[in-house]
Parts: structure tokens; sequence; C-alpha cells
């Protein structure tokens, strides 16, 4: 390039330095979305239900997502069940944030927060924004996930 158009370009290319619109460095690859990004409103309608059936020293359970009248059947690995619980239990929830099935599968890490409704014992959200809430389960059942979250994939 010449002398002449390097001259040309300078005032345009250190108006785009200037105005500070680069890129930003993509964020790291294990970053969990905020907490705060699973907040619901007062009446917030869900987008599905979940039915779990876990069975005590299991790492893995079975469930089925119903939404649009549509029944998807899916795995999740890392849920982990207290001692002391029953042998076999059935735990339901809620989903939220849900735009396509394919959304639902993922690595899912407890958001905590306060549930929106009483009956809400652990609240789980994934990368995509999908937010389950599982119900209180029968008593002595305490569930919870590990810090590396558990995972959720469709299919048997």
């Amino acid at each position: 390039m010449t002398l002449r158009r390097l001259a040309l370009l300078a005032p345009f290319l250190l108006a785009a330095c200037a105005r500070g619109d680069l890129p930003e460095a993509p964020p790291p690859a294990d970053a969990i979305p905020s907490p705060g990004l699973f907040t619901l409103s007062p009446g917030t309608p869900a987008d599905g239900t979940v039915r779990l059936t876990l069975a005590r020293g299991s790492a893995t359970a079975r469930g089925t997502l119903q939404t649009n009248a549509q029944s998807f059947p899916f795995t999740i690995t890392g849920l982990s069940v207290q001692d002391g619980a029953p042998a076999r239990a059935t735990v339901t929830g809620r989903v939220f944030g849900l735009e396509r099935s394919g959304d639902f599968a993922g690595t899912y890490r407890d958001v905590g927060g306060v549930a929106s409704d009483l009956g809400a014992a652990l609240r789980l959200g994934n990368d995509n924004l999908v937010l389950i809430e599982l119900r209180s389960a029968p008593p002595g059942l305490a569930l919870g996930v590990p810090p590396q979250g558990a995972t959720v994939t469709l299919g048997r």
C-alpha cells in the first residue's frame, strides 16, 4: 500500500478505534448465567411441565417434558438425592423460558433465589436461560446438584 493511500485511510482507522466499538473478548466457555436472569414475575405462565422418576443411589433420573401438547423423554445425570430418601420417588416441576424443545437440553445449575411459589424445592437454570422449578418432593427427599451442574439429555 502506498504512503498516499495510507494517509487517506488514516482518519477512518483512527475514528473506528476512537469510538470504542471494537469487539470484546467472548465470555469463557464455562461462564454461568447470573441467577438474576432467572427471576420470574408473579403470574408468569409456565412453558411446560416435567415429571422425574428418581431412584435412591442412582445418579441418573428419567423424566418427561410436556410442552405444546407434546411429550419429550429425557434423562438427567448429576441430580443428587440425599440418603434416607425413599427407594423410588416421583418429582414434578414447571419449566420457564422454553422457546423450542432443543433449549431444554444442557447443563443445569442451582440458581437458588426465592421460588415463585412456596411449593418449589429446587430451581435449576441452564445456559439457554431455561428454568426448571422442581416441586417439593415426598418427605425425606432432599434434591441438589453439584457445583459443575446436572446434565439433561433429550431422548432415552
